[in-house]
């Protein structure tokens, strides 16, 4: 296993999260000199671990996201306007640019029924 690869398997696992880069250097053999200069040269390094990071945790979201939905249906207005940014990308300065706009607590009671309905200022 390279160095890149050994590092990259280190740090996405969560239960690394404390340990020092000399502790991965003694566990796994590599020089910590060399895990300086890798990390100041290797393109993609911490993308290539965020994008790890987020496989180990990707089943867990859905987890998250289904909870999230369901406080939204049974009328929590805070997950109900995560709801909206996590899933349509909303964002309120965009509404309040373009002046449309809603009051959570209607949109949660209106989630049970076809439309929203819309205040108009």
């Amino acid at each position: 296993m390279t160095l890149r690869e050994a590092y990259i398997k280190f740090r996405t696992d969560p239960a690394n999260d404390e340990k020092s880069d000399s502790f991965f250097s003694t566990a796994y053999g590599f020089g910590l000199d060399d895990v300086r200069d890798m990390q100041r040269t290797e393109e993609g390094l911490a993308e290539s671990i965020l994008k790890g990071r987020r496989g180990k945790y990707s089943t867990r979201m859905l987890k998250i996201d289904d909870a999230l939905i369901r406080a939204a249906e049974s009328g929590d207005t805070k997950a109900a306007e995560l709801v909206y940014r996590r899933f349509d990308g909303w964002n309120p300065k965009v509404v309040e640019e373009t002046n449309n706009y809603y009051n959570f607590a209607d949109m949660v009671k209106g989630l049970h029924k076809v439309t929203h309905i819309k205040r108009e200022i």
